[in-house]
């Protein structure tokens, strides 16, 4: 059911986190790999209502955190997306 959620939906420009974060390009950069990573990592036969929600919640838990701008690289995204994912079961 994965394959009828578009991930684009839930992608995020600067400017939507310009607000929260002095480096709104790299904010939005690290929170859009968060997204495709969360899309990526839902087994393939998820309801369609639990991967949109699970995209959803991402904002809530990362949007305005000022740890999004202190990923280091993509091995810490993953770590945040699996605890993620973890804590939302």
């Amino acid at each position: 059911m994965k394959e009828l959620v578009s991930v684009h939906h839930y992608l995020v420009g600067a400017e939507d986190l310009a607000d929260w974060h002095e480096n709104s390009e790299l904010a939005a950069d690290n929170y859009n790999q968060v997204i495709h990573t969360v899309y990526q990592l839902a087994d393939e036969d998820i309801e369609t209502e639990q991967l949109e929600g699970l995209l959803e919640q991402v904002w809530h838990a990362l949007a305005a955190d000022e740890y999004l701008c202190e990923f280091e690289d993509e091995s810490e995204i993953m770590l945040w997306v699996e605890t993620f994912l973890k804590a939302q079961q």
